[in-house]
């Protein structure tokens, strides 16, 4: 990349960022949220989908964090 080029995030042409999260049965519902929610926040700013997030467990079940 020359040093005047921006970073591909950075282009108006950028695609969709794919995003799993691996949530472990007992990880604390604050850890998994503080990653969660700027990708979220991000998307409602722009009015777009820039981050496609989802959430999986080892198991496939729904993961029991420490608030239940």
């Amino acid at each position: 990349m020359i040093k005047s080029e921006k970073p591909p995030i950075f282009r108006p042409e950028r695609e969709t960022l794919k995003v799993t999260f691996l949530v472990f049965s007992g990880s604390s519902i604050m850890c998994v949220a503080s990653a969660v929610d700027p990708l979220r926040a991000a998307n409602r700013i722009s009015g777009e989908t820039l981050f496609d997030f989802k959430l999986v467990s080892v198991t496939g079940a729904s993961p029991v964090t420490t608030c239940g």
